[in-house]
């Protein structure tokens, strides 16, 4: 043991001794990029501490709401399962819910404004582009008849290739039966 200048005692080490553990060799090269091997083990630890996580939260919250339900129940008691009173007693809870889920999120008709029924210029832009996707509307279908169209002539023009094709091949055929049995 060596006393220093401040008075501290070492372990008789050098100046650029640290304290604790020495650093395992692979450092002393350099830093080294972590392997896939080393990535994907880091993910699969962390996926592991958000499930464990998420799995103790849900644990958490279970209790909670047991322990809610029960004071709850002990302050209001509940009627018996299966009986007249428990059905009005739901009957009365949905209808509660129903009121404040309405009145939270569905705003009445009188707070709508024009501009945002029927866009920021009014009913007349309204009116026009309704007349714009009319007009787009017709144009397609008058495109679809058009192709529609188009590939019956096709159609109908191989199918008179093909007949005459048959019809040649048909006197073809009575020409060679006339000539072999008279």
């Amino acid at each position: 043991m060596q006393q220093d200048r401040s008075g501290n005692i070492s372990s008789g080490g050098s100046d650029a001794d640290e304290l604790g553990p020495a650093l395992p060799p692979s450092t002393t090269r350099g830093v080294t990029q972590p392997s896939r091997q080393d990535l994907s083990l880091r993910d699969e630890m962390i996926d592991e501490q958000r499930f464990l996580d998420g799995e103790q939260r849900r644990k958490d919250r279970k209790g909670e709401r047991k322990i809610v339900k029960e004071r709850l129940e002990e302050l209001v008691p509940r009627a018996e399962a299966g009986t007249k009173e428990r059905q009005l007693e739901k009957k009365r809870e949905k209808a509660a819910a129903d009121k404040t889920f309405r009145e939270r999120n569905s705003p009445g008709a009188e707070e709508m404004k024009e501009g945002d029924l029927f866009g920021d210029d009014g009913v007349d832009s309204y009116k026009a582009k309704l007349k714009m996707d009319e007009k787009k509307k017709s144009e397609r279908e008058i495109r679809k008849e058009e192709i529609l169209r188009t590939r019956a002539v096709e159609r109908e023009s191989r199918l008179a290739e093909h007949r005459t094709k048959e019809d040649e091949t048909m006197k073809m055929l009575k020409a060679i039966a006339v000539q072999r049995f008279g």
